[in-house]
């Protein structure tokens, strides 16, 4: 069921209890995660927190933590399941579920109130109740007649049956057939936070990546990214009002400026941050061998001297940092490139360079799927990284990572490009990153590999076509995603519902365990075999 009042039916409700929150591994849970912890804090509620990766996780920490526990937070996780039937919880036990993830499932959504949804988006057309349940006292009234009268009744129950069910399956066929992304989490948990009067810069900073990350990773149109993020706008110039002119400079503070669209910078040097931004870099075909002469032109007709360009950014000249925004709109449409600059959320704080939400996004990405680290403890790194006052460690850390991260997705696009790596298979084309290539390791998790795939649609040649990505995972297992057609335009995907469909008439050893369904785990030795069933479905 959805709840109608979002401070009364959901936050007053957590007063006083202990809480667990489980949250996925995206950057959008993170964000949320943050300020639902900042306003636990506030308001003394204790509360577990555990980090989960796909559906056996949530299944196994709910498990292990479920003790004297009545209520359970899920943040990007649970919506697209039924969790009743799951988890097999005790029926005092409330889950509140905030997930952006969708469709949610119809059993949550007209769940008796076990199950309550936090918010509802706009795009979900969800099916009426009568439509999708029935009462199973009308079949069992069909053997109940006698006589040729009885027989007439009963064949014409059973008739409307059988197009109660054909319409049902329509219903549920059109539902669900597509996977897709609804307002981001921390958009909504910043609602809670204004209702509750604790919109704090950190809150407003939490929601802003948020943002910045379904817009970079395209999870949702553009258009609908500016509606999601028009209450934050209205938040930050709201905050920007109330703050006083000399706690400017002594506070950190959320700001929308115009800024370039390039990741991390501020943190690298301009030629590196143009060969490693997916929304430029393809367009320039740096994987052919004249795309390093395009990239040194379009730093000519921008005015910067390769000397400067490939140097740190804070150690440009100052006149040319001060005209990067200018020089790049002038340049872009010679090149045709994207529109290079956008308004930004940046964080100001005293005695540094302001900080962009797109750099964070990516920052907590590399965090979250780090070579090195697990992904709990990377989880911790996260959320550190969102702080916004004091010298932050975690955001450090996380940018070298991303840089290393990026030069990687580079790499293993330009190579693909260059190669014909890239396959054809019917409606699709794929591309697999091979076991031990030193790219591997990097783009192991389905964040960084999806990034890739962008790279790898927008460059690649003729018209857009769907993109299927395939990387090694755990010993003898392989990751594989799917990217629709004009992902950067209209996001919703059908491939969820193709690979299930796919596993089924291949008998391959196929993991629908990611919260996402447009992602599966399958034996590299039946990936063959998955792909054309999955060519032979969609032909």
């Amino acid at each position: 069921m959805f709840i109608e009042d979002i401070r009364n039916d959901f936050y007053n409700v957590l007063l006083g209890n202990r809480v667990l929150l489980l949250v996925h591994y995206d950057v959008d849970a993170v964000c949320a995660c943050k300020i639902l912890q900042d306003l636990f804090k506030c308001d003394n509620i204790s509360y577990t927190l555990v980090p989960v990766g796909g559906i056996s996780d949530l299944k196994t920490a709910y498990d292990e933590n479920n003790e004297e526990i009545k209520y359970v937070v899920l943040v990007n996780c649970g919506g697209t399941v039924d969790l009743v039937d799951i988890l097999q919880p005790e029926e005092d036990v409330v889950f509140f579920v905030l997930d952006s993830h969708k469709p949610t499932d119809i059993c949550n959504v007209y769940s008796d109130g076990q199950v309550r949804l936090i918010y509802k988006d706009d795009e979900e057309n969800i099916p009426n109740f009568d439509d999708i349940f029935r009462d199973d006292e009308e079949d069992e009234a069909e053997f109940e007649s006698e006589g040729r009268e009885g027989i007439e009744a009963v064949v014409e129950r059973r008739r409307t049956r059988k197009a109660w069910e054909e319409r049902r399956h329509t219903l549920m066929f059109n539902y669900t057939q597509f996977s897709y992304y609804g307002k981001p989490s921390a958009c909504v948990a910043l609602e809670i936070a204004a209702r509750a009067s604790r919109c704090t810069a950190a809150t407003l900073w939490s929601a802003a990546v948020a943002a910045a990350a379904h817009e970079a990773l395209h999870y949702r149109s553009p258009a609908r990214c500016l509606l999601d993020a028009e209450p934050l706008h209205r938040y930050v110039a709201a905050a920007q009002r109330h703050a006083a002119d000399d706690d400017a400079h002594r506070v950190a503070r959320v700001i929308v400026e115009k800024d370039a669209w390039l990741p991390l910078y501020r943190w690298w040097s301009l030629e590196a941050a143009l060969s490693h931004a997916g929304a430029l870099a393809p367009h320039l075909r740096l994987h052919a061998r004249s795309g390093a002469v395009r990239l040194r032109q379009l730093l000519a007709d921008m005015g910067f001297p390769l000397q400067q360009a490939r140097q740190a950014y804070r150690s440009m000249d100052v006149e040319l940092r001060r005209s990067l925004l200018t020089a790049l709109e002038s340049a872009a449409p010679k090149h045709k490139l994207p529109v290079p600059t956008r308004a930004t959320f940046l964080l100001q704080r005293p005695h540094a360079l302001p900080v962009a939400a797109l750099d964070t996004v990516y920052a907590i990405m590399a965090l979250i799927e780090h070579e090195t680290i697990p992904s709990a403890e990377g989880f911790q790194h996260a959320l550190a990284a969102l702080q916004v006052t004091g010298e932050n460690e975690a955001l450090k850390q996380g940018m070298a990572a991303a840089r290393r991260a990026l030069e990687a997705v580079a790499r293993l696009a330009n190579s693909i490009l260059s190669s014909r790596g890239l396959m054809l298979a019917g409606p699709f084309n794929y591309f697999i990153v091979q076991e031990g290539s030193p790219e591997a390791g990097s783009l192991r998790g389905p964040l960084w590999l999806r990034e890739a795939a962008r790279w790898v649609s927008r460059a690649a040649p003729g018209a857009p076509r769907a993109l299927l990505a395939s990387a090694p995972h755990a010993a003898t297992n392989c990751l594989l995603l799917g990217l629709p057609p004009r992902f950067d335009h209209e996001p919703r995907n059908l491939f969820g519902a193709a690979f299930e469909q796919a596993a089924t008439k291949s008998g391959a050893s196929v993991s629908l365990d990611h919260v996402d369904s447009s992602i599966i785990t399958l034996p590299v030795t039946q990936r063959a075999q998955f792909l054309d069933a999955l060519t032979a479905l969609l032909a």
